[in-house]
């Protein structure tokens, strides 16, 4: 695997030796990894979030969408909560 050398100054060296003294991580190289997998997983959840915004715009702009109140909404979610809508 290449290396790869950058300069992350006082704040996150800090963070990263915190981590390893802690125990959490053996090495400065598994707290990077580790960050950069958080990071691509925020990122790729936001896709999807992005992805079904768009969805469900372009599905309005179609009108396809039910007329409905905050009240309904609300009501519906208490009720498959307590498991009592099925």
């Amino acid at each position: 695997m290449a290396s790869t050398s950058m300069t992350l100054g006082p704040h996150w060296e800090g963070f990263i030796k915190s981590e390893i003294e802690a125990g959490r991580y053996a090495t400065a190289s598994e707290v990077v990894r580790a960050g950069l997998r958080e990071l691509e997983e925020r990122s790729a959840k936001l896709e999807a979030l992005r992805d079904h915004l768009a969805t469900g715009h372009a599905e309005a702009l179609r009108g396809a969408y039910v007329d409905t109140s905050a009240e309904d909404i609300i009501t519906r979610a208490k009720t498959r909560a307590t498991g009592s809508g099925q």
